[in-house]
C-alpha cells in the first residue's frame, strides 16, 4: 500500500523533478534552461499577440502621433508663404471733384486708377524661405520623437505584459500543486504523520500565492490598460497572450553607440536644424538693411482733354537713424538665437551620451543576472530540490524544508521573468536613447 509520504513524493515528481532533469541534461546550456522555462507554461492558449502587430496598431491610430504628424505638415505649408511676395494695391483716386457734387465720376476733374506693388530686395524672401525650411525640419523631428518616445513605450510595456503573463503561469502553476500538497498533508495528518502545522503552513502559502495571482492580475490588467491607450481602443479590451521573448546578449559597443545617437536621434537633429533656421534668420535680418523697391503704374482718365499714364518707382530707407535700430537689434537677436541653440544642443549631446551609457549598463547588468539565472541558479536550485525530494522520501528532511525548496524554485522562477522584462524594457530604453532600431 502507498504511503502518504511517497504519495507526496509522486504528486511533486511531474512538477519538480521532470523540469529539473531536463535543466541536468545540459547543465551548461544556458538556451535549454531557458527552453526549459517556455515550455513550462501551464496557459494552453496560443502566443498569438506580437511586437510587430502591436507597433503597426499605434503607429497607425495613436492621436497623439496623428497631431505631431500634421502639425509637420501645417508646418512645411509656411515655405511658400515665406517665399511670396506682398500683396499688391489697387486704389481709384479722384481728383478736383467739386464740393456740391456728390458723384466723383461724373463731376470730378480726373480719375486715376492705380496698381503698385513691393518688390523684395533679392534674396529675403529667399532667406526666409530657407528659416521656414529648416523650421518645417525641425517640426518632423518633433514627430519623429513622439514616434519614437510610442515605440518605447510600447516595447516596454510588451515586454511587461510578457514578465506578468508568465509570472502568472508560475503562480498558477503553484497554486495547482500547494492544493495537491494540501490534500496529502491532511491524508498524512489524519493517521499521524504529520502534525497539523504542516497543513497550517501549507494553507498560508497557498493564501500567499492568491494574494501574488491578485496584485499580479492588476498589474496585468494595469500593462494591457497601457497598450489599449496607445493603440486608441476601449481600456478594457483584452490583448492576447504575447509570444515569448527569447533574450539575447546585446554585443554593441558604446563608442558605436554614442556615433548612432548622435546620427539619428531626433532631438539632436531638431537642434541642428534650430540652429540652421536661427542662421538663417541672422541673414534675412542682414539683409532687410537693404531697401526694398516699390513700383506704381498709374491710368489717368480726364474729364477735359487727352487720358493720361504715369508711372512712379521709390524704395525704403532702411538706413535713416530713426530706424536703424530696428534692424541691427534684430540681428543682434538672431544672432543670441543661433548662440542659444549651439549651447542647448552641446547639452543635448552630453545628456544624450548619458542616456545611451544608462541604458547600456542597465541591460548589461540585466543580461548577467539573466545568465546566471539560465546557467547556474534555476539548474542548482533544481537538483538542490531533487536532494531534498530524495531525503523527504527516506525522512531525513521534514515537509516544510521540502515546501521551502520548492518555494526557492519557482520563487527564482519568478525573478528569472522579472529580469527578462526588465532587460527588453531597458533594450527599449536604448533604442529610444540612440534614436533608431538597434539589431543584436
Amino acid at each position: 500500500m502507498m504511503t502518504a509520504r511517497t504519495l507526496m513524493v509522486v504528486l511533486l515528481f511531474p512538477f519538480v523533478v521532470g523540469p529539473a532533469l531536463h535543466s541536468q541534461e545540459n547543465p551548461q546550456s544556458a538556451a535549454d534552461g531557458q527552453k526549459h522555462l517556455h515550455t513550462s507554461h501551464m496557459n494552453s492558449q496560443t502566443d498569438t499577440t506580437t511586437l510587430d502587430g502591436l507597433l503597426a496598431e499605434v503607429l497607425s491610430r495613436n492621436p497623439r502621433l496623428q497631431s505631431s504628424r500634421t502639425l509637420a505638415r501645417s508646418a512645411a505649408t509656411r515655405i511658400p508663404q515665406a517665399k511670396a511676395w506682398d500683396d499688391p494695391l489697387i486704389g481709384v483716386e479722384f481728383y478736383a471733384t467739386p464740393i456740391s457734387s456728390l458723384n466723383p465720376l461724373k463731376d470730378g476733374m480726373e480719375t486715376d486708377y492705380f496698381v503698385q506693388q513691393m518688390i523684395p530686395f533679392f534674396g529675403k524672401r529667399s532667406l526666409m524661405a530657407e528659416a521656414a525650411t529648416a523650421r518645417t525640419r525641425m517640426v518632423e523631428q518633433s514627430a519623429t520623437t513622439t514616434e519614437r518616445n510610442l515605440i518605447t513605450i510600447v516595447k516596454k510595456t510588451y515586454a511587461m505584459l510578457y514578465s506578468v503573463q508568465r509570472r502568472l503561469d508560475v503562480n498558477v502553476e503553484n497554486q495547482r500543486l500547494l492544493n495537491q500538497i494540501i490534500e496529502s498533508t491532511r491524508a498524512k495528518y489524519s493517521v499521524g504523520s504529520n502534525t497539523q502545522a504542516d497543513v497550517l503552513k501549507a494553507q498560508v502559502e497557498l493564501a500567499k500565492l492568491k494574494n501574488e495571482q491578485t496584485t499580479l492580475n492588476q498589474d496585468l490588467a494595469n500593462a494591457e490598460a497601457m497598450m489599449n491607450a496607445l493603440r486608441a481602443v476601449p481600456s478594457h479590451t483584452q490583448i492576447g497572450r504575447v509570444i515569448d521573448l527569447i533574450p539575447k546578449q546585446f554585443q554593441g559597443t558604446l563608442s558605436d553607440l554614442y556615433a548612432s545617437a548622435l546620427d539619428y536621434r531626433p532631438e539632436v537633429r531638431g537642434m541642428g536644424y534650430e540652429i540652421e533656421m536661427n542662421k538663417a534668420d541672422v541673414a534675412a535680418s542682414q539683409r532687410e538693411r537693404y531697401p526694398d523697391i516699390m513700383v506704381r503704374g498709374m491710368y489717368k482718365s480726364m474729364m477735359v482733354g487727352t487720358d493720361q499714364w504715369s508711372a512712379m518707382i521709390g524704395i525704403n530707407v532702411p538706413l535713416a537713424p530713426w530706424a536703424s535700430a530696428k534692424y541691427s537689434e534684430k540681428i543682434e537677436e538672431n544672432t543670441l538665437n543661433v548662440l542659444a541653440s549651439e549651447q542647448s544642443l552641446r547639452d543635448m549631446q552630453n545628456m544624450v551620451q548619458f542616456e545611451v551609457r544608462d541604458a547600456w549598463s542597465r541591460i548589461q547588468s540585466k543580461w548577467e543576472q539573466i545568465d546566471r539565472y539560465q546557467r547556474t541558479i534555476l539548474p542548482q536550485t533544481d537538483q538542490a530540490l531533487q536532494s531534498t525530494l530524495a531525503a523527504y522520501q527516506t525522512d531525513k528532511v521534514d515537509f516544510l524544508s521540502l515546501l521551502d525548496s520548492y518555494r526557492m524554485l519557482q520563487e527564482f522562477r519568478m525573478e528569472y521573468y522579472m529580469a527578462v522584462g526588465e532587460y527588453f524594457s531597458g533594450l527599449a530604453d536604448l533604442e529610444r536613447a540612440v534614436g533608431t532600431n538597434l539589431t543584436f
